[in-house]
């Protein structure tokens, strides 16, 4: 049957080939027809025998009327294949193999229409075989978008807890290191700085959290901070400022420079070089009133005490702070008139009182010590003091040759060292400044405790050796 061709058409059909073949008029009574011809369908003109069709004849949609014949009815548009189906232009695809059907079209993959031969009119929608492949396609590529957006969700939330564990890290802060910052440093160099010193955990986070957070300006500066510390402290800290360190310089009396030079390196977090220090009190950076021209070293011109360090303090502004230190208490103690009455200059009271600070181990030898010291350098005879010597041979352990030639050997040499050996404290000073009138020419250890034994008289200073090898102290 021809597509378009319904029951009604046929039955027409056969009775124009009966009126063809002159048949003659069916009789009365026959079923589904009368002297009139078939019962009117719409769309149809009643047709009798020897009737051709009236002017308003049916014309099914889809078909021209120029394709109708009386023999093969309807004929099919231009383009339409019985076989293989319509064929347009890009519009309809063929519906596939033989028994697919030449009864509908698809157009563009998505719809079909198809007529059925009892009524004539479109049937059911039936997507054929190539509907199904779109749809499974259909399918798996939403499966893919699916399993992508999944992915991307996830992705999403690891990357926002790691991110928040970086800006607010889990635990208790670290230990606390130093992180300097020099003035001029970037953004994203201190933010490398930090990740380097354990402070922060990422550089490009803690830059980012900065922007967001409209953080100002990052300060120059030495910074003690927690490792693993949260970005809003670590960001507060930088932005308020290094908190000023001040550390305590304790320098007890006799030290020497190069000794208050080793306790200055001790300090930690400071940042004020010892060498420096070194260096500045031995170079003529700094100076002192007391100071003969012919020296540069402040050794004996700086006063023992405990001396509060900045961060960052430069060496040579501490070593002046302590020659004016000193410069305060010489004057309390009148050191220049004392010189002038013991026909001294400062410098060798200075360096009086030295000697008597590291020979004198109790308060009560000092001033004798001192007495000693005048009545040998009035008489002509070397001081005889092994602390001149040792301090000139860096303070040595062991037996060391007390008749080998060196300017500070004083059990040689007559007269004071080039130098004080030692910072003397105020008793020291004292001592040195008011001695007591004395005959003593000796002294010598004779107890344990450090106690001294005074002589005038060279017999009374073998006496006095043989005291001190009793308890094991020569």
């Amino acid at each position: 049957m021809a597509p378009g061709t319904r029951a009604s058409d046929r039955d027409v059909d056969g009775r124009r080939d009966e009126l063809a073949q002159g048949a003659g008029p069916p009789e009365d009574g026959e079923d589904g027809e009368n002297d009139e011809g078939p019962e009117n369908d719409e769309g149809y003109a009643p047709l009798g025998p020897g009737h051709e069709p009236e002017e308003e004849v049916y014309q099914p949609e889809g078909f021209d009327l120029a394709g109708y014949s009386p023999a093969d009815g309807w004929g099919p548009l231009a383009g339409y294949e019985e076989a293989g189906g319509y064929e347009g232009e890009g519009e309809y695809e063929d519906l596939g193999p033989e028994g697919a059907g030449a009864e509908g079209y698809v157009a563009e993959g998505e719809y079909s229409t198809s007529y059925d031969e009892e009524g004539g009119g479109p049937g059911t929608e039936d997507l054929g075989a190539p509907a199904v492949v779109v749809a499974r396609r259909r399918h798996r590529v939403l499966k893919v978008v699916g399993a992508v957006v999944v992915v991307l969700v996830v992705a999403g939330i690891l990357g926002f807890v790691h991110i928040s564990n970086e800006v607010n890290p889990p635990g208790k802060p670290g230990r606390t290191v130093t992180v300097i910052v020099p003035a001029g440093a970037s953004t994203m160099q201190i933010a490398d700085l930090l990740a380097k010193a354990g402070v922060i955990h990422g550089p490009t986070v803690f830059e980012v959290y900065l922007k967001i957070e409209a953080a100002g300006s990052l300060l120059a500066g030495t910074y003690h901070l927690a490792t693993n510390e949260p970005y809003s402290r670590a960001a507060a800290a930088l932005e308020n400022g290094p908190v000023l360190v001040v550390e305590p310089l304790i320098v007890p009396e006799g030290y020497t420079v190069r000794q208050m030079a080793a306790a200055l390196g001790r300090l930690r977090g400071i940042g004020v070089s010892s060498a420096g220090f070194e260096t500045a009190a031995t170079s003529g950076q700094v100076r002192s009133p007391y100071e003969p021209a012919t020296t540069n070293n402040l050794e004996g011109l700086l006063f023992p005490a405990t001396y509060p360090v900045r961060q960052g303090e430069a060496p040579d502004d501490l070593v002046q702070y302590m020659v004016d230190t000193f410069d305060s208490h010489a004057a309390q103690l009148g050191l220049a008139a004392a010189a002038k009455r013991l026909h001294y200059s400062p410098y060798q009271i200075v360096t009086v009182a030295s000697i008597v600070e590291r020979e004198a181990k109790l308060e009560v030898d000092r001033g004798p010590i001192a007495s000693v010291i005048y009545n040998r350098l009035a008489r002509g005879m070397p001081i005889g003091a092994e602390s001149t010597l040792l301090y000139a041979l860096g303070d040595p352990r062991g037996n060391v040759d007390i008749t080998q030639p060196n300017p500070y050997n004083t059990l040689v040499n007559k007269g004071l060292p080039p130098t004080p050996i030692a910072n003397p404290g105020i008793p020291s000073l004292k001592a040195a400044i008011d001695p007591p009138r004395t005959s003593y020419l000796y002294w010598v250890e004779i107890n344990p405790d450090g106690k001294m034994g005074y002589a005038s008289t060279t017999a009374g200073f073998h006496q006095l050796q043989r005291e001190c090898r009793v308890v094991h102290l020569c």
